[in-house]
């Protein structure tokens, strides 16, 4: 019986050494480190099959440990995929650059970290049984000839080229997959198979490296004989003699195209979920703004990093001058998020309705009574799926002006009178923290013309390009200038939106953005 494959697993984050573990334990010899360093030094003690290697760590990212195997002779053939939540084209480069056979992308999908396993550790076996049949065969007359008995039946399409890369053998493999004859390739050079669709920088690479000695891997869109696309995988080689001359280049390559597409499929299934979840989210997370208020201006945006997010609020309309809104931030961010705080929302509804129900006619509960009885139902509830929700309550009396605000470790509702923004801060813990934990309500007199900010930190943690933080005084600031030009919600909003867009050169948000601008009306 063969010996289970050793697979070495490096990653900082215990989560994600769980979820590789659990998805390869049950065919494989695993073995975790939680640093570079400790994985080196388990790499000198035992050197794995294969390396699976997160990318950002402290003390040393998976660059340098990748640096630090490559150029050791002992450890360099070691073949290692990288485990990142990156997926732009420049960190993919780099990464094959390094020496990288491949990537899997957090989110972790175990069905894919699995065949990705299977398929890099089939390509080692295959790279390093025609790298001992081929030193083999050194020796004797004849290696082609032995060499094609080695491969006739093997699963991948076999490839060997002479030094001036002009194809001296395809096993039967390699001529089903293309759909030419071995007599139509022999003396050709592999570019009959080109499709124009690779990159030149493609080729670039994989001749600087063969002629360097080194191997490489990637992916290559060809063109059969019948002038049909398909995708393969190639791991290629050179092969040499003892004194470092070129007699070969090995080629092992399998067709991916039924793979890719099935990606292709995932992906657009995923897209479609979150379109139609972003559609749910939007009627179940954000409330209407009350269309009959007095004395009262509202603006309020939305904007999720992943399609679907944890963010909310919602209006409750008291009467007609006053109402409050409920925003929230679930911790995480997805599907998740978004049915967490989608609960914790209709929860809050609920609770409303029948505090209401208890009171004399004309009264209402109060706010710190409603976020308490919300704590009450949630905070069991979330502390069981360990997770927690920031919340800020805030009600205003418009004939009254005044506001009253209960904060659970939200951000602060930012308040612009004239030229003064103060933040209205809260003492209290987040929701699903604490099950002992009391909320208590603030309340702060207004005056015509005021204006209140609701945010989430998806706003100050924007990013741009030189990795700097938007930040709250940003906000802040804009928040003052608007005030002092008698600018309305809406251009408040816009300016913020603007700015925003500016300051990160309109990428992608990486947390969920959400604000709400509140006025008092001057007549």
């Amino acid at each position: 019986m063969n010996p289970l494959a050793h697979i070495l697993i490096i990653d900082d984050i215990p989560l994600n050494l769980e979820v590789l573990g659990s998805s390869l334990a049950q065919e494989y010899d695993v073995q975790f480190a939680t640093s570079g360093p400790q994985g080196l030094k388990l790499v000198r003690q035992q050197a794995p099959d294969l390396i699976l290697l997160d990318v950002m760590m402290p003390e040393m990212d998976g660059y340098q440990v990748l640096a630090v195997l490559k150029g050791d002779p002992a450890t360099r053939s070691i073949p290692v995929i990288f485990v990142t939540a990156r997926n732009d084209v420049d960190s993919e480069t780099r990464a094959l650059e390094a020496g990288a056979v491949d990537f899997i992308h957090k989110p972790i999908n175990p069905v894919l970290v699995r065949a990705r396993v299977r398929l890099q550790l089939a390509a080692a076996r295959a790279q390093s049984e025609l790298q001992r049949s081929l030193s083999e065969l050194r020796q004797v007359q004849g290696r082609l000839r032995v060499l094609s008995m080695a491969t006739e039946q093997s699963p991948s399409a076999v490839v060997i080229c002479g030094p001036d890369a002009a194809i001296q053998y395809v096993n039967p493999q390699f001529c089903q997959v293309t759909g030419y004859e071995a007599a139509e390739v022999l003396g050709k050079n592999p570019r009959i198979l080109n499709s124009g669709q690779n990159p030149p920088e493609i080729y670039q690479d994989m001749w600087g490296r063969l002629r360097r000695g080194e191997p490489w891997s990637g992916e290559l869109i060809n063109r059969r004989k019948s002038g049909e696309l398909f995708r393969e995988e190639a791991h290629l080689a050179p092969i040499k003699d003892e004194q470092g001359q070129t007699l070969h280049y090995v080629a092992v390559k399998n067709d991916i195209t039924a793979r890719h597409q099935a990606e292709q499929a995932l992906a657009l299934a995923r897209q479609r979920e979150l379109e139609t979840s972003a559609y749910i989210q939007h009627k179940l997370l954000f409330g209407q703004v009350p269309k009959d208020l007095q004395a009262c201006q509202i603006a309020c945006y939305t904007e999720p990093c992943q399609g679907v997010d944890g963010d909310f609020y919602t209006f409750t309309r008291i009467n007609s001058s006053v109402f409050e809104v409920l925003t929230g931030d679930v911790m995480g961010k997805g599907v998740t998020a978004a049915l967490i705080g989608a609960g914790v929302k209709n929860s809050y509804r609920w609770l409303f309705s029948e505090l209401m129900a208890a009171q004399a006619p004309g009264s209402y509960p109060s706010a710190a009574a409603l976020m308490n009885a919300l704590h009450a139902v949630v905070t069991p509830e979330l502390i069981a799926i360990d997770a927690f929700v920031t919340l800020s309550l805030l009600r205003v009396d418009c004939q009254a002006r005044t506001v009253t605000w209960v904060n659970a470790g939200h951000t602060p509702t930012l308040l612009a009178q004239g030229q003064q923004v103060t933040e209205l801060i809260g003492d209290n813990l987040p929701m699903g923290i604490l099950e002992q934990e009391v909320y208590a309500e603030h309340r702060v007199q207004l005056q015509a013309g005021d204006t209140l900010l609701l945010y989430s930190d998806g706003l100050s943690e924007s990013v741009g390009p030189e990795q700097e933080y938007y930040g709250d005084q940003r906000i802040q600031q804009l928040l003052r200038q608007g005030q002092q030009q008698g600018h309305s919600p809406e251009q408040m909003m816009a300016a913020l939106r603007s700015d925003i867009e500016a300051f990160t050169a309109q990428a992608d948000a990486t947390d969920d953005r959400t604000a709400v601008f509140i006025q008092l009306q001057t007549a």
